[in-house]
């Protein structure tokens, strides 16, 4: 049972101000840091961190000299005029974060889950469940949100651990390239959004003991941090600084890469969009539960009881509300407005909120408090119980992770499973003009399939327009995958044995029939990282009919970001085996039939002037027929000599390097690294690939 005494517990206020650090930090945070210090950006997390925990130290010295509430503490020690002027800085601080966290609360619901509602709509709803939430006061809504903590964290973590096979620790790589400079600023920007731990400041009064409080807010610090650091190297890893440091919410568009087979959730983003949500209305209810409060101290309230029931008190949330409301339009409507307010946070709003407690510090320091001959009030409790917060929250919580709820019926939709697109006027008519086409509302959150015709392929300009429109409306899942065709019309009429459509029959043959892992399949947020990344050669299955079927024909490469040709099954193949990408891998020689399986293949660079690419070719291998007699040693050769030949062919007759070598170069190589990134066509010219080959051989059959 609840007591209503106004006081929360350090493991509530360690929850609430964990709650407030990940709000925006993670939606913003790693695209800045790309952005800035690209691969680096780990250092400026660390840098960002270390500088929270000296800032919180600071807090702590402050409030080990305050014995009374932080508004009444700053016009003891600063004076009344100057004071109530500092007192109307933290007013203008908190007003302007909680109008831009409402403005980016609502473009991420607009964005990610409610496509065709209204902004004003949506915004008007969050705000009045922000009224209905801070109307309890901070008790309760601590007794919620330590509920929740760990139903919305696992999920996080389980994000992170799903993701962690996409991850290419290549990515990472190299280290110490960005200007030290772009690194502290990265750290700055961590900085400024770990710096709401001066909010400790203000809950001293509600936790009591300054020691539970520190050591709160150190956790929540660290815990935060941590999280920072895995999410920036999963993200890192998963899309490549260039890509990352162009994209919105990497965060939410992570689990968008997540292939379910079989399913109906297509938008695992939308489902894992339930922890942004609860992050961000914590942080738009502490700014405006604190903002509301220190408005009605200065309206005159510091010599009245604090119940959260006074008129006063309500008038002045309400009062916060309308001006977060109206801020939240203006940025809404001026992209540019929002630009301002991060400009506010860099150059005043970050450097105000260490400057006041490090004034207060150095007056505590010279002339300490005497207490003034009072102590702290005491309160009626005025929070109420958590249960009707509960009742309200929890099921906004079902409704978001319900993926792509929008005003239309279902019966008013149309949910295309394959799109088939040869030329601009197909373009024109499945996408441009997508929306004018009828009645039917078209739901694009459950496509499977993009068939893309060679000649659409083969035209830079029109796929460059192709995937900028996509990824700005971004109304397609990630994770769709990418096919081509020499007509992809002619495959969109094809139906399988079991009824199913073309793009149910392909996802089937790519993810369950082929050896080749699905990972390995490009999809479209493979192509959006690579017109960014520009370091992978990705091959795009080539599909043909046989005997009334769709099969892979052989592949197409798209190299570095642009069409770089065919390439056929074989090569194909032994890409795939040289990346442990297939399960398993045959071979024909004259004498006998080779499988070899379970890979553990090392590609690396021979030091020295040699610019050789080496692949140590581990695996075990079994004679599955053998025409003649021979000895394990000579199929090795046989083995090692035909990987050699088809690799050196590709990369000299059709400059495909299969070993995928180029993106490897900022771990192995630095030297190549700076010399190919300048000049990366002539990267396969220049190369050689040597393969080395040894077999654990299994059983003659």
């Amino acid at each position: 049972m609840f007591s209503n005494n106004k006081k929360i517990s350090g493991r509530q206020a360690f929850r609430l101000l964990t709650y407030d650090f990940m709000g925006p930090g993670t939606l913003l945070v790693p695209t800045v840091l790309s952005g800035l210090a690209g691969r680096d950006g780990i250092f400026s997390i660390f840098a960002g961190l270390a500088a929270a925990l000296l800032y919180l130290w600071l807090l702590g010295r402050v409030m080990k000299d305050m014995d009374v509430e932080y508004p009444l503490y700053l016009e003891r020690k600063l004076g009344k005029l100057c004071g109530r002027f500092v007192l109307g800085g933290y007013l203008l601080y908190f007003t302007l974060l909680a109008g831009y966290t409402a403005y980016l609360f609502s473009g991420i619901v607009l964005k990610n889950l409610l496509r065709e509602e209204s902004f004003f709509l949506v915004l008007a709803l969050i705000l009045l469940l922000t009224a209905y939430g801070i109307r309890g006061g901070i008790e309760s809504r601590a007794r919620v949100y330590e509920i929740l903590f760990w139903f919305l964290m696992i999920p996080l973590i389980l994000m992170l651990l799903s993701a962690a096979g996409d991850v290419r620790t290549d990515y990472w790589f190299p280290v110490f390239t960005a200007a030290s400079g772009n690194v502290f600023s990265g750290g700055y920007y961590v900085f400024q959004s770990l710096s709401l731990v001066f909010l400790v400041l203000f809950l001293k009064s509600f936790v009591g003991k300054r020691g539970t409080l520190v050591a709160a807010g150190r956790k929540a610090l660290l815990f935060t941090g941590g999280v920072h650091v895995a999410l920036y190297l999963v993200l890192l890893g998963v899309f490549g600084a260039a890509a990352l440091g162009e994209m919105d919410f990497a965060a939410i568009t992570l689990m968008s890469t997540v292939k379910i087979s079989g399913g109906f959730i297509k938008r695992a983003d939308a489902f894992m969009f339930g922890i942004w949500f609860f992050t961000l209305y914590a942080l738009l209810g502490s700014t405006t539960f604190y903002g509301s409060s220190v408005l009605f101290y200065l309206a005159g309230g510091r010599d009245r009881e604090h119940t959260g029931k006074q008129p006063g008190e309500r008038i002045a949330a309400a009062a916060v509300l309308v001006a977060a409301a109206v801020l939240a339009v203006a940025f809404y409507w001026n992209q540019d407005a929002a630009g301002c307010f991060q400009r506010f946070l860099w150059y005043a709003g970050t450097p105000f909120l260490v400057l006041v407690p490090l004034v207060l510090a150095v007056c505590a320091a010279w002339k300490p408090s005497g207490g003034g001959g009072g102590k702290v009030r005491e309160k009626k409790a005025e929070a109420e119980s958590g249960k009707k917060l509960s009742a309200a929250v929890l099921p906004l919580l079902m409704i978001c992770l319900t993926a792509g709820c929008t005003p239309a019926e279902l019966e008013d939709r149309n949910f295309p499973i394959e799109i088939a697109i040869d030329d601009t006027d197909r373009f024109d008519a499945e996408w441009l003009n997508a929306a004018e086409s009828g009645n039917r509302v078209i739901d694009y959150s459950h496509l499977k399939v993009i068939l893309i015709g060679r000649e659409f392929l083969t035209d830079d300009a029109q796929m460059q327009e192709f995937l900028d429109l996509l990824e700005r409306k971004s109304d397609v899942p990630r994770n769709t995958y990418i096919v081509a065709a020499d007509r992809a019309a002619d495959l969109m009429n094809f139906s399988g044995p079991n009824g199913e459509s073309a793009g149910e029959y392909i996802e089937e043959l790519l993810e369950n029939v082929s050896e080749v892992n699905k990972r390995a399949f490009p999809t479209l947020g493979m192509l959006y990282q690579e017109q960014e990344n520009r370091v992978e050669t990705l091959l795009i299955p080539y599909l043909g009919m046989d005997d009334k079927k769709p099969v892979v024909d052989h592949y197409f490469a798209w190299k570095r970001g642009h069409a770089a040709g065919d390439v056929d099954n074989a090569p194909s193949l032994l890409s795939f085996f040289t990346a442990n990408q297939t399960e398993s891998f045959t071979l024909t020689f004259p004498n006998a039939d080779i499988r070899l399986v379970s890979p553990h293949n090392r590609v690396s660079f021979r030091e020295g002037e040699n610019r050789e690419i080496i692949v140590d070719v581990r695996c075990t291998g079994e004679v599955i027929y053998e025409r003649e007699e021979t000895g394990f040693p000579d199929l090795e050769r046989q083995i090692e000599a035909y990987m050699n030949e088809t690799a050196a062919r590709a990369l000299i007759w059709q400059q495909i390097d299969l070993s995928g070598s180029y993106r490897k170069l900022g771990r192995h190589r630095r030297d190549l690294y700076r010399k190919y990134t300048q000049n990366p066509e002539s990267y396969e010219s220049d190369m050689k690939i040597v393969y080395h080959v040894q077999v654990k051989w299994s059983t003659v059959s």
